[in-house]
């Protein structure tokens, strides 16, 4: 009788340990690489960055709206504390059309006297993309230690 207990208590605590991992799983968060070959501007930010590889990851899973800047590529981008936080609103794709592959949208300010583009959102394939509607810079941004030039 303990061995059948002890196999039938075993195999609860596995099942139980495999469901826990299985609930643990949470949507996955979105992360963004790019890279620009000339300075351009964060919309709403009024910061020039310098040429570059970025990173913008979602902050976290219970809000999916707000995307953490990184200056480097996907090893690199972890390492370091964001250079600016995002937030943006959804852009609802009608009838289902979403984009094929990731895009960043751009925007020419075309009443500035060099020209930057500017940075007004993002596509990610198959899901509804993101708009920019705030940029705050990080402290080390802010006191000058980091290169984003305040336009």
């Amino acid at each position: 009788m303990s061995t059948r207990s002890s196999r039938v208590l075993g195999i609860v605590v596995v099942l139980a340990a495999l469901m826990a991992t299985a609930f643990a799983q949470g949507p996955l968060r979105k992360t963004v690489y790019f890279s620009i070959n000339a300075p351009y501007e964060l919309r709403m930010g009024h910061y020039v960055l310098p040429m570059g590889t970025y990173t913008f990851r979602q902050a976290n899973e219970n809000d999916l709206n707000l995307f953490m800047m990184y200056k480097g590529d996907a090893k690199e981008a972890m390492l370091h504390s964001p250079i600016a936080v995002v937030r943006t609103v959804r852009v609802d794709h009608a009838s289902n059309r979403y984009p094929s592959h990731t895009q960043i949208r751009w925007k020419l300010d075309e009443n500035s006297v060099d020209g930057v583009p500017v940075v007004t959102g993002w596509d990610i394939p198959g899901d509804d993309g993101w708009q920019i509607i705030s940029v705050v810079p990080s402290r080390s941004v802010r006191e000058g230690t980091v290169s984003m030039v305040l336009k």
